[in-house]
């Protein structure tokens, strides 16, 4: 089955046919012509910005630490999260995990493993989020919060967030994911 995966996957690819170009402040919004494999050329717009990481944060008792913070485009104006963020002064993703832990919720880690990566939007966003878990977390430090945040920190039991997921309670894709990239590795 994987030779069939990977063939296909190799066949339908799209190739680049121009250079991209960009506009914008935060996010870079890109254009580029992609030849497909009829030999049509398309043009998409996507997303670029700096790499991104997420880190699922278990304390020594075991609990989930998740954060909470107002979120303007959601629906909901909040949601449950763990941290997350974007890549700073060419910063590589488990040091970018690592800040936005301690920035956060001020908790730090005993120990830290990389669960992989995924794409939040691989049909508007070239970059993938990278996750990690960070294990026997214990608050050191006073968040670290940018002028423009307002973050509350709440320690979740691993039942309590398997309910929550199971629910649909964790709206947030990185989250999400990056939890269940945890319980696949069997920590929670």
């Amino acid at each position: 089955m994987r030779k069939i995966i990977d063939e296909l996957l190799a066949k339908c690819k799209a190739v680049p046919f121009s250079e991209s170009t960009e506009g914008g402040n935060f996010y870079k919004v890109m254009t580029q012509q992609f030849k497909l494999p009829s030999g049509e050329i398309i043009t998409r717009e996507f997303l670029r910005k700096s790499p991104a990481s997420v880190v699922v944060p278990i304390t020594t008792d075991g609990n989930v630490v998740c954060i909470i913070q107002p979120i303007s485009l959601s629906a909901e104006g909040s949601l449950i999260e763990v941290p997350a963020g974007y890549a700073e002064n060419n910063e590589n993703s488990a040091q970018t995990a690592m800040r936005e832990l301690v920035e956060e919720t001020g908790y730090t880690p005993v120990e830290v493993k990389y669960l992989g990566k995924h794409y939040q939007d691989p049909g508007s966003i070239k970059e993938p989020v990278n996750v990690f878990v960070a294990l026997g977390c214990e608050r050191r430090h006073e968040q670290k919060l940018d002028k423009d945040e307002f973050i509350v920190t709440i320690e979740i039991s691993k039942d309590e967030v398997k309910q929550l997921m199971d629910e649909g309670e964790i709206k947030d894709a990185n989250t999400f994911i990056a939890l269940a990239k945890t319980r696949l590795a069997n920590y929670i």
